[in-house]
C-alpha cells in the first residue's frame, strides 16, 4: 500500500517554555496511538518545536487503513436446517440480519458442533478522511499545566492558535479547530522574516526554508548552537560558563532564534555569597553566570536574545540595568539579614503558617525534632553530635522569614548556611541547615554530613506523613507537595549512607505527632505511607539502566516487607540473581505446594503451634524436622544479610514438601490431626515470607 509524509505543524503565539516538551511527547504517543487503533501502518514519529510551533513529522504513512475481516458465528447448523437441508427460520433471520443470502452463509466445525457463519469484510477508509475527522480532537488532547481561550472561541490551547499545517503526502487535511483552518502554509520569525512559507511534505527542506526565515525548528540544533555560543562568549574573558541544564533546556524553548550576548555587573556584587547572584542570574532572568579556571564567579553574565539586535551594546546596556537592579536589592536584603540573629529569626516562625491544615512552620520544627532525637537513638549518635543536630534543627527553618529567601526563595537554606557560619555557629551546624534540604530534585546530591542527613528525613517524613493525616494523598500527576520526591530523597538517603533505619518504626513515631492535626484513621495513614514508600522503592530500582533488580523479585519482596531499606535492596538483589539458578526451580515449586494447595484462609485460621506428639506418618516428622533445621539456618543466614545462603537452605525443602504432599492427607477428617498438618505448613509459609512471596515470581 503506498504510503506518504504526514506533517503537522500547530503555530501559536509564545507558548511557555516548559510546556513544549510534555506536548511534544504527547502529540508524539496521541498519533502513535491513533495510527495504531486505525489500522494505520506508519513510521517513526519526530517531534519538534519552538515556542511558536509545536511539529510533529512522520515520514511515511499508508494512504488507506487496512481493511477487516471479521468472522461472526450464527445458530448450530442442526438448528438452521431441517433434516431435508432446507433453512429453518433460524437460517433465514441470522442471513437477513447479515444482509446476506442463504447461499452465502457458511458452515464451521467447532468443538461444539457445526455452526453456521459469515465472513464480513470491511475496506480500509482513506487516512486523509479518518485524520480530516480526528485532528481537532488531537489538539484538543495536547496536554498543558493551564490552557486559554481567546476571540469568541470555545476551543483551547496553551496559547491563542494563529495556523495550523496538515498534510498527509501533498494533500492538505482540511478541518478547522476554533477559528483556524489547516491549510500549508507556515511564517517565519515573528519580526525578522513573519511571511508565510509554502510547506511541502518534505521534513530537510522545511528545516531549511525556517532557517532562511531565522528560525531553528529543531530543538537540539538550538541547543546546541546556544551552548557553542555560550562557551565561545565566555572564552573571550578567559571564562567559563557554569553548565545547567535546566537553564539550558528552558532558553531553549524561549527562543527561535538565539543571538547570545554576554554583559558584566559591578564587582562589588561578588562580595555577596556566590550562590545569590548565580540564582538572581538563572531564577530571575535566565542568564548564564560565568566563572574562572578556579570556579570563581566573574562579574560577567550571558543572556539569550531571540532577534538579532540592530545595535548590541544597547541590548546589552539594557539587561546590564536590570541585572544590576535585582543584585542591588539582593545586597540591601542581605546586609539588612544579618542584623537580626537566626535565633529571633526561629522565633518569629510561630506566626509563619506551614499550611493551614498543618499548623506553623514552627509546630513542623517541633515535630520534625522529635523525629531527628528518635534518629539519632537509633543510630547511637554520639553526645556532641546530637547537640548540633538539636540546634541545626531549631535554626534549620529561620531563613525563611529572611527578607534574601522571601525575594529569592530559590535561595533557602543557601543563606541559613552562611548567615549562621557569620554569627559563629559550628561549620556542620551551618552546613547541616543548607544539607536538610537535600536531595532537591531527582537526582540530586543529598546530605554529606549525618546531622544534615537526619535532618533531612526528618523533615521530608514529618511533610510526607503530615499529608497523608490530612488527606492530602498525591492522584495521578497531581503532587503539589512534592512526596513523591520527598519519599525518594528519604529513600537514597537511607540506602546511600546505609544507615540501618526501620521505615516502620520511623512511620510510626511520626504519626502521634500529627494527632492533634489528623483527619484520617492512624492505621490508614500508616498502610497509606508504607504503601506510598513501597511504590517509590519499586519504582527506584526498576527503572534504573542495566537495573541488577527484576521486578518481579521486586514486587515479591517488597509484598511482605519493607523496613530496613538497606537490608532490603540486599534481599532483592539476591533474589534477583537467584531466580537466575538452577536451584530456583525447587525453591518456586516448594513454596507453590504450601500455598496454592491449601487455601490462605485455612492456613491462617491454622494455629502458630505445631504439636509433633500429633504426627501420625512420617513424611510429617520428617517435614517438621527438615523444617526446624532449615528454620535455624534461615534466620542465622537473613541475620547476617547472606540471603543467597538462605534461600538455597530453603530450596532444601522441596524434597520433604514433596513426600508430605504424596503421602499425606492434610485435611484429615480429626479436627486436631487437619489443624496440626495446617499449622506445619503456616509454618513453612511464614518462614518463605521471611524473604518474599515467592507466588510473584
Amino acid at each position: 500500500m503506498e504510503r506518504v509524509p504526514l506533517f503537522i505543524e500547530i503555530g501559536s503565539e509564545e507558548i511557555p517554555a516548559g510546556y513544549i516538551d510534555p506536548a511534544l511527547e504527547a502529540m508524539k504517543e496521541q498519533i502513535i496511538r491513533f495510527m495504531d487503533d486505525y489500522r494505520i501502518k506508519h513510521g517513526t514519529p519526530l517531534i519538534t518545536g519552538t515556542p511558536r510551533r509545536l511539529v510533529l513529522f512522520i515520514p511515511d504513512v499508508a494512504i488507506h487503513q487496512e481493511g477487516t475481516v471479521q468472522e461472526i458465528i450464527g445458530p448450530p447448523y442442526q438448528v438452521a436446517f431441517n433434516p431435508d437441508g432446507t433453512p429453518t427460520k433460524a437460517a433465514e433471520g441470522f442471513a437477513k440480519s447479515q444482509k446476506v443470502s442463504i447461499e452465502e452463509l457458511q458452515i464451521k466445525e467447532t468443538p461444539k458442533g457445526k455452526y453456521l457463519y459469515v465472513l464480513r469484510r470491511e475496506e480500509g477508509l482513506p487516512t486523509k478522511e479518518l485524520l480530516a475527522e480526528k485532528l481537532p480532537d488531537f489538539i484538543a488532547h495536547i496536554p498543558f499545566p493551564k490552557s486559554m481561550r481567546w476571540g469568541n472561541e470555545t476551543v483551547t490551547f496553551a496559547r491563542p492558535i494563529r495556523w495550523i499545517v496538515a498534510l498527509l503526502g501533498n494533500e492538505i487535511i482540511p478541518f478547522r479547530y476554533g477559528d483556524i483552518e489547516s491549510g500549508r502554509f507556515t511564517y517565519g520569525h515573528r519580526f525578522m522574516s513573519p511571511d508565510p512559507i509554502e510547506v511541502l511534505p518534505d521534513y530537510e527542506r522545511y528545516r531549511n526554508d525556517l532557517r532562511r526565515a531565522f528560525v531553528i525548528v529543531d530543538q537540539n540544533e538550538r541547543r546546541e548552537l546556544i551552548l557553542s555560543a555560550i562557551k565561545e562568549l565566555a572564552s573571550k574573558v578567559e571564562g567559563y560558563v557554569i553548565e545547567d541544564e535546566d537553564l539550558l533546556a528552558e532558553v531553549t524553548h524561549l527562543v527561535e532564534y538565539p543571538y547570545p550576548l554576554m554583559g558584566r555587573f559591578e564587582e562589588k556584587y561578588l562580595e555577596l555569597p556566590p550562590e545569590v547572584p548565580i540564582t538572581v542570574m538563572k531564577e530571575h532572568q535566565r542568564y548564564f553566570a560565568v566563572t574562572d579556571k578556579r570556579g570563581r564567579l566573574m562579574p560577567y553574565f550571558i543572556t539569550v536574545a531571540n532577534t538579532i539586535a540592530r545595535d548590541s551594546q544597547v541590548v546589552i546596556k539594557g539587561n546590564e540595568r536590570v541585572i544590576r537592579a535585582r543584585l542591588e536589592d539582593a545586597r540591601f536584603y542581605y546586609e539588612e539579614d544579618q542584623k537580626v540573629p537566626l535565633d529571633q529569626r526561629a522565633e518569629q516562625l510561630k506566626t509563619v503558617v506551614f499550611h493551614s491544615k498543618l499548623g506553623t512552620s514552627w509546630e513542623k520544627v517541633e515535630r520534625f525534632t522529635e523525629i531527628a532525637k528518635f534518629i539519632a537513638e537509633r543510630l547511637d549518635l554520639p553526645s556532641p553530635e546530637r547537640e548540633k543536630l538539636l540546634r541545626a534543627a531549631h535554626l534549620c527553618k529561620a531563613d525563611l522569614v529572611t527578607g534574601m529567601v522571601s525575594e529569592f526563595p530559590e535561595l533557602q537554606g543557601i543563606m541559613g548556611r552562611d548567615y549562621a557560619l557569620k554569627q559563629g555557629e559550628a561549620p556542620d551546624v551551618a552546613q547541616a541547615i543548607y544539607e536538610h534540604y537535600l536531595p532537591t530534585r531527582a537526582g540530586g546530591a543529598i546530605p554529606e554530613g549525618i546531622i544534615g542527613a537526619i535532618l533531612s528525613i526528618a523533615d521530608k517524613l514529618d511533610t510526607i506523613v503530615g499529608c497523608f493525616s490530612v488527606g492530602m494523598i498525591p492522584t495521578g500527576t497531581a503532587d503539589p507537595f512534592a512526596l513523591r520526591r520527598q519519599t525518594l530523597g528519604i529513600i537514597r538517603i537511607i540506602s546511600e549512607k546505609k544507615l540501618f533505619l526501620s521505615i516502620v518504626d520511623l512511620i510510626k513515631k511520626a504519626i502521634p505527632l500529627l494527632k492533634r492535626w489528623a483527619t484520617e484513621p492512624e492505621e490508614e495513614v500508616f498502610s497509606g505511607v508504607m504503601n506510598f514508600f513501597k511504590g517509590r522503592l519499586e519504582h527506584m530500582l526498576t527503572s534504573l539502566p542495566d537495573s541488577p533488580y527484576t521486578p518481579n523479585a521486586v514486587r515479591a519482596a517488597l509484598a511482605v516487607r519493607l523496613d530496613v531499606i538497606p537490608d532490603d535492596i540486599k534481599k532483592i538483589e539476591a533474589l534477583s540473581k537467584f531466580t537466575q539458578k538452577p536451584d530456583f526451580e525447587s525453591l518456586a515449586t516448594a513454596f507453590k505446594r504450601v500455598v496454592n494447595i491449601i487455601r490462605d484462609e485455612l492456613l491462617e485460621s491454622a494455629g502458630k503451634d505445631v504439636r509433633p506428639e500429633l504426627f501420625r506418618e512420617p513424611q510429617e516428622e520428617n517435614l517438621w524436622k527438615a523444617f526446624v533445621k532449615c528454620k535455624e539456618k534461615v534466620i542465622s543466614f537473613t541475620t547476617m544479610g547472606q540471603y543467597i545462603e538462605a534461600l538455597e537452605a530453603l530450596a532444601e525443602l522441596k524434597s520433604p514438601i514433596d513426600a508430605f504432599f504424596d503421602s499425606v492427607l492434610v485435611m484429615a477428617k480429626e479436627e486436631e490431626i487437619r489443624q496440626n498438618r495446617l499449622s506445619l505448613l503456616r509454618s513453612i509459609k511464614e518462614l518463605f515470607e521471611e524473604i518474599a512471596d515467592f507466588r510473584m515470581l
